[in-house]
């Protein structure tokens, strides 16, 4: 069964983080910030998808402020980067224990701590962190964050064993109250889907996918969802539309695996064949920009990147490549060999 942890997770805990850091900023922490701007170059680093970075510099500024628990933290958050398919999930645990020791029980540093768990399947470290943000009156942490770390107990509920009925029960309420906590959560909406659809419930089941696909048009999980929904309800060809595109998301996943990935002249025409199917897949189109980029077409990626920018003006990460290539273009050194990964081609 595929991960279901949170999408939105590193968004919203950098947020909650940086209101937390703001909060406990003194003078004299300031005066001690060695260099000051660190922090914020790190966090627009991670914004840009530029996570082999991000990590160096995390791992400097640790090594330069090893008292300073944000740091720490923020060491943490790129290594729980949902788009990297190269983080390390052991050292995001580590760096979050070192600003558990030195922040206190945060219900930031909690939840980076809770999700490194779940990601290293240790549910017996996992499971009370969350208990402690969720459960308590009122929780820890509200809305879509509330809603992702419910989301994260009921995967971890799922993969140890969620054919139990106390298990069911419990997944089922978690999913409810994150639907209740943010209407919108893709990944609450597409794990209820499947649990109605287990009852029988396909139109209910259907009204779940078709707001998780609009909200995350690049989730694998809700168009494989949506194929197995329109196909019970008798609408085919609605079905072989979106097992079209869950088709191509699943080969690259692949593209993670040294095995079995796809060499990149086969990940460029899935990534173009996903760009027609699915326009509003803007990851996958950012993916296919860097990729072409990397095969040495910068027409086609400034062309792919010009198209992301007016859909989505000023996003960092397509912004990013399409400076990579303008320098390109004008003769500067090519990109890292590492851009294409940095920058999500992976579908989770």
């Amino acid at each position: 069964m595929a991960s279901r942890l949170p999408s939105r997770w590193l968004a919203l805990a950098l947020a909650l983080s940086s209101a937390f850091a703001a909060a406990a900023a003194t003078p004299a922490t300031a005066q001690e910030s060695a260099p000051a701007d660190a922090p914020r170059a790190i966090r627009g680093l991670i914004e840009q998808r530029r996570f082999v970075e991000a990590a160096k510099a995390g791992e400097a500024l640790v090594k330069e402020r090893p008292g300073d628990g944000e740091a720490w933290l923020l060491l943490a958050y790129v290594h729980l980067s949902d788009d990297w398919p190269f983080r390390r999930d052991a050292r995001a645990e580590s760096a979050a224990q070192k600003a558990l020791k030195l922040l206190g029980r945060r219900p930031d540093v909690l939840a980076a701590l809770a999700v490194a768990h779940a990601r290293l399947l240790e549910y017996d470290e996992a499971l009370p962190l969350l208990a402690e943000l969720c459960d308590a009156t009122p929780p820890q942490v509200q809305g879509e964050q509330l809603a992702e770390l419910l989301v994260l107990r009921a995967d971890l509920l799922l993969k140890r064993g969620g054919a139990d009925p106390a298990a069911q029960a419990q997944l089922l309420r978690d999913l409810d109250r994150a639907i209740v906590a943010s209407p919108r959560s893709s990944a609450a909406r597409v794990m209820r889907a499947e649990a109605l659809m287990n009852a029988d419930r396909h139109a209910d089941a259907l009204a779940d996918l078709l707001l998780a696909i609009e909200v995350a048009p690049g989730s694998r999980a809700a168009h494989a969802g949506l194929r197995n929904c329109y196909a019970r309800l008798g609408q085919k060809e609605a079905s072989r539309r979106h097992h079209e595109i869950w088709k191509r998301l699943n080969r690259l996943v692949d593209s993670v695996a040294t095995a079995s990935a796809p060499e990149p002249e086969e990940r460029r025409t899935i990534l173009r064949e996903l760009a027609t199917l699915n326009p509003r897949d803007l990851d996958h189109r950012l993916a296919l920009a860097s990729l072409e980029l990397e095969l040495g077409d910068v027409g086609a990626a400034l062309a792919a990147c010009d198209a992301l920018l007016a859909d989505r003006p000023d996003w960092p990460p397509a912004r990013w490549v399409r400076e990579q290539a303008l320098r390109a273009k004008s003769g500067a050194p090519p990109p890292a060999a590492d851009r294409a990964a940095e920058t999500g081609g992976g579908a989770r």
